[in-house]
């Protein structure tokens, strides 16, 4: 497993941080995702051999968001 981290722009509320965990759930290797709403920051928990950081980064954007 491998742990990324990023900071995401544009969330506001709690149907954001379902939208972000909905978004990242569909990756193939994902496991588990941590959305802090408060600092924008997604912890993501998820198999390298499956999944890397740009089709995480792609799911945020999918879902309508800015990430860094």
């Amino acid at each position: 497993m491998a742990t990324a981290s990023f900071i995401v722009e544009g969330m506001s509320c709690d149907g954001c941080v379902s939208a972000i965990k909905r978004a990242l759930a569909a990756v193939d290797g994902v496991q588990d995702t941590d959305v802090n709403l408060a600092t924008g920051e997604v912890k993501i928990q998820y198999d390298p051999q499956r999944a890397g950081t740009s089709s995480l980064q792609n799911a945020i954007r999918g879902a309508g968001y800015d990430v860094s």
